[in-house]
């Protein structure tokens, strides 16, 4: 960890060296278009969870330091990769890869990349981290991404475009096994396992207009991981197949967005489901910044008991055996941001009222409540 942490410090400051009078110039001379980008999210979590068996938590950390490197050569061909040194390394201690991809562009209507990046799967799960209304992903969003590692981040071919002025597409085909690269040893095997010698396929096709006076957005997603071959609980486990519905719909200040992910794991005669709904407001305070309040709701279950309540209420300490695999959590999230310049500077508090209910091992239901507060800043 400390040579990771000496790494990011030669790299900022080799970064505010450039700002002054050297010039930054890169080792091919095709290359058109070289930038630096980093995210800084400083974080305090406050989560009661004596209910569960756990101590409270109270502490001040690091939830995402981004540093990135993005590179064109002209208008058709690029590359993009970003590190984040906030993250838990991998498991061979490397630092972790939150997306790295050659790509190329033939047009508006066809971009293909090939790489490490998020799979067309889930709303809240494909907005990035910074623009975020809540503090944490919903409850559903967790479930699949981290519980199942059904979605999130995944290497192999991906593709996008435009085929309208209003609808636009979303492919991947990529492994099965939830990162890092494309090394068998590091990916992830979630509660179902991975097949590392089978694809797994996604598609997405979404509607959306925020022209109009009441914007509006709609879409559908669906895919299909190999699961089982690798760790997980279930050997019997063959493949997770999964959908996406989700929307939103916005007038001035006001947004609601929801969505709906129903999951099928075959082998085994698993379901999982869930939905999220939210809704902000904001509020203009210009020339200063704006406030935003948000509300939102999501409920997640499996009749199985293998919802993962450590993965949804993320770093409230359960105890081992308690409540970690239940049958449901339901979450209400209430929050206020601050927008000091946009996103590029906010403040974010958010109290998440979680219920969870462990139906399979009678242990009835408990609470897992609290605040989290967090400071952003791009560049």
């Amino acid at each position: 960890m400390k040579t990771l942490s000496y790494t990011l410090c030669a790299v900022l400051a080799a970064g505010f060296a450039f700002t002054g009078d050297a010039q930054v110039k890169p080792k091919s001379k095709k290359v058109t278009e070289l930038k630096f980008s980093g995210r800084i999210q400083g974080q305090w979590d406050g989560i009661e969870s004596e209910e569960v068996g756990g101590e409270n938590r109270n502490h001040f950390y690091f939830r995402r330091l981004f540093l990135g490197g993005h590179a064109k050569a002209g208008d058709n061909w690029g590359g993009d990769i970003v590190m984040d040194f906030g993250a838990s390394v991998n498991e061979d201690n490397t630092v972790f890869i939150d997306g790295a991809s050659v790509w190329y562009k033939h047009s508006d209507a066809l971009r293909v990349d090939l790489g490490q990046k998020k799979v067309p799967f889930g709303m809240e799960e494909t907005t990035s981290s910074s623009k975020l209304k809540a503090i944490e992903r919903s409850p559903v969003n967790r479930q699949f991404a981290e519980q199942l590692k059904f979605n999130a981040r995944h290497t192999g071919l991906f593709a996008k475009g435009k085929l309208s002025d209003f609808f636009s597409y979303d492919l991947a085909v990529v492994n099965s096994g939830q990162n890092h690269a494309s090394k068998d040893s590091n990916l992830k095997d979630g509660e179902y396992g991975y097949d590392k010698n089978e694809l797994s396929y996604f598609g997405r096709l979404t509607f959306a207009d925020y022209e109009s006076e009441m914007r509006k957005f709609f879409g559908i997603a669906a895919g299909v991981m190999g699961a089982g071959e690798e760790g997980g609980n279930y050997a019997a486990a063959d493949d997770i197949t999964a959908y996406n519905i989700f929307g939103g719909i916005g007038t001035g200040p006001f947004n609601l967005e929801a969505e709906y992910m129903f999951g099928d794991v075959s082998g085994v005669d698993h379901e999982h489901d869930g939905y999220s709904v939210q809704a902000s407001y904001a509020i203009n305070n210009a020339p200063d910044g704006a406030w935003e309040l948000v509300y939102r709701y999501s409920k997640v279950e499996n009749d199985n008991g293998e919802v993962g309540a450590d993965q949804i209420v993320r770093r409230a300490n359960f105890v081992t055996g308690g409540f970690k695999d239940v049958a449901k959590v339901e979450q209400n999230y209430i929050g206020v941001n601050y927008l000091f310049n946009g996103h590029d500077a906010k403040l974010m508090l958010g109290y998440e009222m979680n219920k969870i209910t462990d139906e399979t091992a009678a242990l009835g239901s408990a609470n897992a409540d609290g605040f989290r507060a967090r400071v952003q800043f791009l560049f």
